[in-house]
């Protein structure tokens, strides 16, 4: 009895570590599926979709790279999106800033002495 009882343990080590791979992958397909039924067919071409998927949570983010797209097209995604969501997802926009403006960026630093 004590060998059954070893080999039932392995088998199960075994398929818990696949049985969770599966159930994130399936997470990770609807989430994108999800985003690109919400985005218009002609910005498709257009957009690069990234999807992340923890394995031991119900999580998903999804990152659209829109760095080619102007204000308007980013709008014409985004206004759908909102109303398609699943609730465990999160969609992250990246987009293009214009290299011809200038950006200032401020970082306070305390003294080296205080603390």
């Amino acid at each position: 009895m004590s060998g059954l009882a070893c080999l039932v343990l392995a088998l199960a080590a075994m398929a818990l570590p696949l049985v969770l791979l599966n159930a994130r992958d399936r997470r990770r397909d609807r989430a994108v599926a999800a985003v690109l039924d919400a985005c218009p067919r002609a910005l498709r071409s257009a957009i690069a979709l990234r999807a992340r998927a923890p394995l031991l949570s119900r999580r998903v983010t999804v990152v659209l790279d829109m760095s080619y797209c102007d204000h308007a097209e980013v709008w014409t995604v985004v206004r759908p999106l909102a109303g398609a969501l699943l609730p465990d997802v999160a969609v992250v926009i990246g987009i293009h800033v214009d290299p011809a403006r200038p950006t200032t960026v401020s970082v306070a630093c305390a003294a080296s002495g205080s603390r």
